[in-house]
């Protein structure tokens, strides 16, 4: 897929989280201290707070390693020239990203691919001019900054090699930087002002943290080979799920980070995810899927067999119930976003628009850029996003991290507090007179870096149990005039257009909605909606929020690549909410008969010797 700059696109993994749900004791990653449950910030009526964990990094003195050591040796090296060029380097960092990935996928009964990957990845920043304005400096005439990746020797021990790498992508990086630079400067006298005359970069503390390289993935490949076969052999003898898989993905990665301003950062983490993914065909041609997604960051927090059961019958009921479930119909009126649902509702609606970078192009909408201090939400809402939660209940939170990927130490960003604007997500790009990064310059290594999400977190100052929400809808639904509301409950992702040339809107994709009638008739499954709209009206439209809580973690992808992500939020009532039609199509269901695939149950996997591929970054596919 690709992804354009001003699109935003989510890929969700779900869980909920019960309003009663107690705070036990957080099983932290490596080079994490477990803080106690915080208080919440929400007043619920008579819910329990919202048990939030947060962390702070080990602080254990630990010398650099070799090879950053050998990094740190050749960013000094450049920067005794470059500082003193003409165009000089203001500012240079240098990251390397060591990755291991396993992956297992399993189709009815049998491995379908398992590989193993490692490899080792670098890139360089490298500003010209001074902070006040420099080779980054944001302009749609002029080409946008570009990615300088490579790869490295696999042996971190390697150091020449290394140097070599960096020598080499460091020169092509200048040399870039100082065409870019000399074009903004000439195109500065042919056109009109910046309406935003923040500088270019944020003047920060370095930081000096070398954290405990995280525990290896530990998975017994065998083992998990049987288990995920197993588990995707319950889907045999299902004629109406047309194609199935359940998959393993897990990663290990850390990552150096060292500056021209003396920051020397070393972080690991690991995680795991194992997907549940089916679909089916309507007798209309719609094309119709479900996927269950568990997150975990140690092999011990995946699910056991009989959890893997449960998610493959809820799929294959879902899909059914779905196949005979009626097509919707364009509606306008009053809605239920369950909590995960209303999570992504947030992420797309308000999420990105509050990443500052954006408001530094001319070419975006600035939905919100001049709004600070001004309501946008109701006052009983506040937003928020914190990349140092590492659990929310017992679920971990995929955003979670200690510090960004320009060396920032992560911190909480008040976006919003009792329905007024009061803050951007910044990365080291200042905007609207906000001068200093909150630790949200994110990205995915070989991709230029950018504000992100992290955490992003919706509480309710005022709440009414989450079950008279129904209630309420059916009467906002009378007094419109409406035969019915929506009820969204579960969703697969969403995207949004912040471009100026573009929608400016966006969309979110629910997989489950109910229509809820208010004349008493039982609440109906339909498919084919998709949420459609433009952020201004929809927030202010917000009239109730329950006392639950829901969760969804997953990844975001924009400019600055594929990133880990989660945002929880309460039920809302919203008074009126737009959908629109999915696409159809008009391809007929299968004509043949599905196989005779026997036995609902688990089947016997293959033998140890099915074929499996070791690939590292120098062979990677």
């Amino acid at each position: 897929m690709t992804v354009l700059s001003r699109n935003h696109v989510l890929a969700l993994a779900i869980a909920t989280l019960a309003t009663s749900a107690g705070c036990s004791g957080a099983k932290s990653p490596a080079a994490v201290s477990a803080g106690p449950a915080a208080k919440a910030t929400a007043t619920r009526g008579d819910a329990s707070p919202l048990p939030v964990t947060r962390g702070t990094p080990k602080t254990e003195p630990r010398s650099a390693p070799p090879g950053l050591a050998a990094l740190r040796g050749e960013l000094d090296r450049a920067m005794k020239t470059l500082a003193s060029a003409r165009p000089p380097v203001h500012h240079l960092a240098y990251t390397v990203t060591h990755h291991e990935d396993e992956n297992i996928l399993a189709e009815y009964g049998v491995i379908d691919s398992a590989t193993h990957r490692e490899g080792r990845t670098f890139d360089v920043d490298v500003r010209v001019g001074s902070r006040e304005f420099d080779s980054h400096h944001a302009s749609r005439n002029v080409a946008p900054v570009g990615a300088y990746v490579q790869a490295l020797p696999l042996d971190p021990g390697d150091t020449l090699a290394a140097r070599q790498v960096a020598w080499l992508a460091t020169e092509r990086a200048y040399k870039d930087a100082v065409e870019r630079f000399v074009a903004l400067k000439n195109q500065r006298d042919v056109r009109t002002e910046d309406e935003d005359k923040s500088p270019d970069f944020s003047t920060e503390k370095p930081t000096k943290y070398i954290g405990e390289p995280v525990a290896a993935l530990g998975l017994d490949v065998g083992i998990w080979k049987r288990r995920l076969a197993a588990a995707s052999a319950r889907f045999k003898g299902k004629k109406e799920i047309h194609e199935s898989h359940v998959s393993l993905q897990a990663r290990r990665r850390t990552r150096w980070h060292v500056s021209s301003e003396g920051s020397e950062v070393q972080f690991s983490d690991r995680s795991y995810r194992l997907m549940v993914t089916a679909s089916t065909q309507a007798d209309d041609g719609m094309h119709l899927s479900r996927f269950r997604s568990f997150e975990a960051w140690t092999p011990e927090g995946l699910p056991t067999d009989a959890e893997l059961e449960t998610a493959v019958a809820e799929i294959v009921t879902g899909l059914e119930a779905l196949r005979r479930a009626p097509l919707a119909e364009p509606f306008t009126g009053p809605a239920i976003l369950e909590g995960r649902a209303a999570g992504v509702f947030f992420h797309e609606v308000i999420g990105h628009r509050l990443e500052a970078h954006r408001l530094r192009s001319d070419a975006d909408g600035h939905t919100f850029g001049k709004k600070l201090g001004q309501p946008v939400m109701p006052s009983f809402l506040s937003l928020y996003d914190d990349p140092t939660i590492l659990k929310i209940g017992n679920t971990e939170l995929n955003g979670h991290y200690f510090f960004d990927d320009e060396g920032v130490p992560a911190r909480r960003a008040s976006l919003v507090d009792d329905g007024v604007l009061k803050e951007f997500l910044l990365s080291r790009t200042p905007a609207r007179g906000l001068l200093q990064s909150n630790g949200h310059g994110r990205r995915q290594e070989g991709r230029p870096l950018v504000a992100r999400q992290g955490n992003l977190v919706l509480e309710a100052s005022e709440t009414v149990p989450a079950p008279s929400l129904r209630a309420r809808l059916v009467e906002e639904a009378k007094k419109q005039g409406r035969p019915y509301g929506l009820r969204f409950v579960d969703i697969q992702g969403g995207f949004t257009d912040t471009s100026r040339h573009g929608t400016q809107g966006f969309k979110v994709m629910p997989t489950v909605v109910y229509r809820v009638y208010t004349d008493g008739r039982p609440d109906e499954l339909i498919r084919g909606v998709d949420i459609v709209g433009t952020p201004l009206t929809m927030l202010m439209r917000i009239q109730a929020a329950g006392d639950d809580y829901g969760i969804f973690n997953g990844v975001c992808g924009a400019e600055s690549g594929w990133v880990p992500v989660s945002a929880t939020s309460p039920s809302l009532l919203v008074g009126q909410i737009e959908t629109a039609l999915k696409d159809k199509g008009n391809d007929k269901p299968p004509v043949l008969e599905a196989p005779a695939l026997t036995g609902a149950g688990p089947a016997t996997p293959r033998a140890p010797s099915d074929p499996t591929t070791t690939d590292d970054a120098r062979g990677a596919r």
